[in-house]
């Protein structure tokens, strides 16, 4: 049997596996004839097998408590278009963040923030979400925010399914690598020459203030730097700011930036005038997290282009940053870590062409993407030092390869192709034994997992009856669901269920 065929039957007999186990404890609930069917649209292109396998147990499962599934399997680029233009019943999705805040999984339903996937409308939601968001207490902010979540889970706009962990395959000499919960990939320990890698997501975008889905995430961390990062354990650390602090009120945030940090290629060293041009610049380029800086002094203004510039951030000097705030507001700092605020120079032209060569501080710099292959090279005047005071990046190069096809990114790997891959579902029976440890056959790789802090869930239209209409509907699926067999039977222990939209808390709100 060849690999792929070997592959694609695994799929089959996962999903076939799990909906039985999860059919044969589901005799709660008779089959009602009145229930309308559910179309549940998801995107063939991200990742594909874990998709279609989860659809298939969701499918048989609802199915056996009367509830009707008709699955749309659709391309990566039909997949958004009807979710831009909420043409659909119901999605399977993701969410995952890009900082350590639990506001980051209620966002999306706030009536004012950009994305809105279920396009969700709660005054009540709103106001939950606000008092947490602003509270200046962290008893408050908690309070605010489970309050948000009980609302969400009897309105029911998602239905949680589970959050899942990431399983790399490392080849020899790989072992510098980096991840965290949040999928930030660090390349810059790895002590080969060459690292190759691969995604099998098609990226985006390659304009940090437009980055939204993962793939363009993998690329443009390498080359983009923000003020903060996130290291393994997730704390915020210090990046282009080497501090910051707080005003006692906590309506005033101060940066002092790195000295000699130089941008790659013409455009010089790293100033406070950068920080501000590249913020104002997400904004111009209706980034879709530019609700990050709703609290900014002179926000409304410069939206409404009442004014050229963004009165709240302000260039103390050419190494002091300030962001003065609306009111206090201690998350901004988390905020700061997403990819959308990371800093480009001020000089750049307006329609600079972001395949061509990065523009960023990052230690490897962009010299090429042709669709498919993003081609780095070291930054040799990178400013961060290993901890024995070596220079970094280790190696020349990273290459970060587009493959969709899983089957394909195997071979590459054993051929000795790649050095380090993402292991899917439908490389589990391959890569794992029986136990999901590590197979024989791969004794020279390491494996890394990490939990995600991330959602796979239901997403409901909202407001297009009848599904979006009718709470008692959406409640009977999620009662109907067994999310302790997805994350067993499917994923061999590698993921969580999830009862509530906020994993974390596990459902106890």
């Amino acid at each position: 049997m060849s690999l792929r065929k070997y592959i694609d039957t695994r799929i089959l007999l996962l999903a076939t596996i799990a909906a039985t186990a999860i059919m044969s404890g589901c005799g709660k609930q008779q089959p009602t004839a009145s229930t309308p069917e559910l179309k549940i649209l998801y995107n063939t292109e991200e990742e594909a097998a874990e998709k279609s396998a989860v659809a298939q147990v969701v499918q048989a499962q609802l199915g056996k408590v009367g509830i009707p599934v008709v699955l749309e399997p659709v391309s990566n680029a039909v997949f958004y278009d009807r979710i831009g233009a909420g043409k659909f019943d119901c999605a399977l999705a993701l969410w995952y963040l890009d900082y350590d805040d639990v506001e980051g999984f209620l966002t999306d339903f706030y009536s004012k923030a950009g994305f809105r996937l279920s396009k969700y409308e709660s005054a009540a939601y709103d106001k939950a979400y606000l008092g947490g968001l602003l509270s200046p207490t962290p008893e408050g902010k908690r309070d605010g925010f489970r309050a948000a979540s009980q609302i969400l889970m009897q309105d029911l706009p998602w239905v949680p399914l589970y959050s899942n962990n990431e399983i790399f395959l490392l080849s020899p000499k790989t072992e510098g690598f980096r991840s965290n919960a949040y999928q930030y990939y660090d390349y810059r320990r790895v002590a080969r020459e060459k690292i190759r890698v691969a995604s099998n997501v098609e990226l985006q975008t390659l304009d940090p203030a437009l980055v939204y889905d993962l793939a363009s995430k993998h690329v443009a961390t390498q080359s983009y730097e923000g003020l903060v990062a996130m290291d393994e354990q997730l704390k915020i650390v210090p990046a282009l700011a080497k501090s910051w602090q707080f005003s006692p009120s906590n309506d005033r945030l101060t940066f002092e930036l790195r000295g000699g940090v130089k941008f790659h290629g013409r455009f010089g060293i790293l100033s406070a005038k950068d920080v501000k041009a590249s913020f104002e610049r997400m904004l111009r380029q209706n980034s879709p997290y530019a609700y990050i800086f709703d609290h900014v002094k002179g926000i409304d203004e410069f939206k409404a282009k009442m004014a050229s510039q963004v009165s709240g951030f302000r260039v103390e000097s050419p190494s002091r940053f300030t962001i003065e705030l609306k009111e206090p507001f201690p998350t901004m700092l988390n905020w700061l870590l997403a990819p959308a605020a990371f800093v480009m120079p001020a000089g750049l032209p307006e329609k600079y062409d972001f395949s061509h060569g990065s523009a960023g501080t990052g230690p490897f710099a962009l010299t090429g993407w042709d669709g498919t292959l993003a081609t780095l090279e070291a930054n040799k005047s990178y400013w961060a030092k290993a901890d024995d005071g070596s220079s970094l990046p280790r190696a020349a190069s990273l290459s970060i390869r587009t493959m969709k096809e899983v089957n394909a990114t195997l071979t590459a790997y054993q051929q000795g192709e790649l050095d380090i891959i993402n292991v899917p579902l439908a490389l589990y029976g391959e890569v794992l034994d029986a136990k999901g440890e590590l197979s024989s056959k791969y004794a020279s790789s390491q494996l890394r997992i990490v939990p995600l802090n991330n959602l796979k869930f239901l997403a409901f239209r909202m407001g297009a009856a009848p599904w979006g209409t009718d709470a008692a509907l959406r409640k009977k699926v999620y009662d109907s669901i067994d999310r302790t067999a997805i994350a067993t039977s499917l994923f061999r222990g590698k993921a969580r269920p999830s009862l509530s939209v906020v994993p974390q808390w596990e459902g106890k709100n």
